[in-house]
């Protein structure tokens, strides 16, 4: 062909092709960027609540009402007590928090940007930024309201200042009330220990093994300690003694529970993290032997692959849940930095940034969808069928503006539970009025459908057995169904008005459907003469909503 066909052939192509940017133009690495922005956005505002989502959010309603939590790990509920002010209820009030945390992955991604230019060039850096945010775990959770999007921006800051900075004395007070700040937002911040030791390590090097420069680090620890102390003090001064001793459990538990080698129940998300993350795992799995053949001194490569070290958290942490690994790759993003070079040096950019963008849309485009009205719709109908904020048991503090009376119902949450060995179910029905229980997990309906009391105390399963009956879906009020005939001595533990379904004595009184009685604490003589089961329910003549109850309202991991 020659060169005139060539030119003719060129002149041919579509008037938008060629007003594109060149291949070579960071516009490219912009817009991929800014693509995924766009999907996390997306997530903030369409994905499901996770458990843990309703739960920080109901201890954001525990202190906006002036109670007092745990000082430890729950400093993030002081800093939003303003949200259950705004309009809306707690679903919206979560995405409102979301969007904060969104504002928290773009501090991880500064950081991030920030951090790898001390190791490459800016348009490596960006492939960094872009490798983590289309990561397919850090797509699900990097904007969930959870302390690890707030923990982790603290982090990825401080490293970006411990990089960049020749730890002056204003670097070494913001780096220690930083970190100090961030062991306030959860205890797990230690697991970036080694990306710490490995950045002042090459740092170290970088200043010629200086005397005088660990002494910053250790200035900067003790300005974490006395930062960590004083926030500390501060709240628990104030907090109850309940409170304290709550911190004090949770700081025994971590340490003797959280670590141990291959025995985390989530063991098997690693394979699912890197299927959902191609890109940043064939980078992650190329870090050792890239960083290894380069031409630096031994002690800084070793000190760089100390940003590598949170891939392996997930053999021996035990609550390496799929969002935990927001928490943990930024650094392994940065330090990845080596491996993406070498990927465009012999792949090209163009192939690099259409492979991660390709993987972020994958990820996005099977997320499931439809959930989050799901749960809006059993939201809405106990605000229909209980309108007053009364206390209430479930699994993860659904109903953040209702007051909850259990423990968090997670798999370490009932451990916890079931080693104390106190029946807390039977001391909060005697303590409280607790007409209400959401099965929003089924934790509830092995014992209440089926007689399986292995997840509840003795004491606790019989108490709950006689108290509750399922109203609508997984939605149960204080009450007790009579089959024909049936005459009982029922212990009534939640005090307050009962409406009669059927035709019931209450104490020897009778009562027709529709009817209401009010009860106290302690044993009732009820008696069911006619022929057709009959019910005691909790309230003045509760309404079942219209609509059918909702199933499958969860997104799995």
């Amino acid at each position: 062909m020659t060169a005139t066909t060539f030119k003719d052939t060129a002149s041919r192509r579509p008037a938008w092709l060629s007003a594109l940017p060149d291949a070579s133009s960071t516009t490219w690495l912009y817009t991929l960027v800014a693509l995924l922005a766009g999907l996390h956005l997306n997530m903030v505002l369409g994905r499901a609540i996770n458990w843990d989502e309703f739960w920080f959010y109901s201890q954001v309603e525990v202190v906006a009402r002036g109670e007092w939590i745990q000082p430890l790990q729950t400093i993030h509920t002081r800093a939003l007590t303003w949200l259950p002010l705004l309009p809306g209820g707690e679903i919206d009030h979560i995405i409102i928090a979301r969007l904060i945390m969104m504002g928290c992955l773009a501090a991880i991604a500064a950081g991030i940007y920030v951090t790898a230019q001390s190791f490459t060039d800016t348009r490596t850096a960006l492939l960094c930024v872009a490798a983590y945010l289309g990561a397919g775990f850090v797509l699900h959770h990097g904007t969930s309201f959870r302390v690890d999007p707030i923990v982790t921006a603290l982090l990825t800051g401080t490293l970006a200042i411990a990089a960049r900075s020749r730890l002056g004395w204003l670097s070494i007070v913001v780096i220690g009330a930083l970190m100090g700040l961030a062991a306030m937002v959860t205890i797990k911040m230690v697991l970036w220990l080694p990306v710490f030791a490995g950045i002042a390590l090459w740092r170290w090097h970088d200043v010629d093994f200086d005397r005088a420069y660990p002494l910053r680090w250790v200035s900067a620890a003790l300005v974490s300690a006395i930062v960590f102390a004083g926030i500390y003090a501060l709240l628990s001064s104030v907090a109850s003694p309940q409170a304290n001793e709550a911190a004090a459990r949770t700081l025994t538990f971590s340490g003797s529970k959280m670590f141990g080698l291959l025995h985390s129940p989530y063991l098997s998300m690693l394979a699912k993290a890197a299927a959902i993350s191609i890109p940043l795992a064939i980078a992650a799995l190329m870090v050792p032997s890239t960083v290894m053949r380069m031409e630096w001194p031994v002690a800084k490569r070793i000190a760089i692959m100390g940003l590598w070290v949170p891939v392996l958290t997930p053999l021996f942490y035990h609550n390496s849940a799929p969002y935990v690994y927001a928490f943990l790759l930024p650094p392994v993003a940065i330090v990845s930095a080596f491996a993406l070079r070498l990927l465009v040096q012999r792949y090209g950019e163009p192939l690099v940034i259409g492979f991660i963008a390709l993987n972020a849309l994958a990820v996005w485009a099977v997320d499931e969808r439809g959930v989050l009205p799901k749960q809006k719709s059993l939201v809405d109908a106990v605000h229909e069928v209980v309108p007053e904020k009364v206390a209430y048991f479930d699994c993860c503090g659904m109903m953040g503006s209702y007051i909850k009376s259990n423990e968090f119902l997670t798999y370490i949450g009932t451990l916890k539970y079931l080693e104390r060995g106190h029946p807390e179910y039977v001391d909060a029905l005697s303590k409280q009025t607790v007409p209400l229980l959401i099965d929003n997990n089924q934790n509830f309906a092995p014992l209440l459908d089926e007689g399986d009391a292995r997840r509840f105390l003795e004491e606790d399963a019989e108490a709950l057995t006689e108290t509750y009956i399922r109203f609508w879906g997984d939605i149960f009020l204080a009450g007790r169904e009579l089959a024909p005939g049936a005459v009982l001595a029922w212990n009534a533990r939640v005090p307050g008005v009962y409406t009669i379904e059927g035709e019931i004595a209450v104490n020897g009184v009778s009562y027709s459907d529709g009817q209401q009685v009010r009860l106290e604490r302690g044993e009732v003589n009820l008696t069911n003469a006619s022929d057709e089961t009959g019910r005691l329910v909790w309230g003045k003549n509760p309404k079942r909503p219209q609509t059918t109850p909702p199933d499958m309202y969860w997104t799995g991991f």
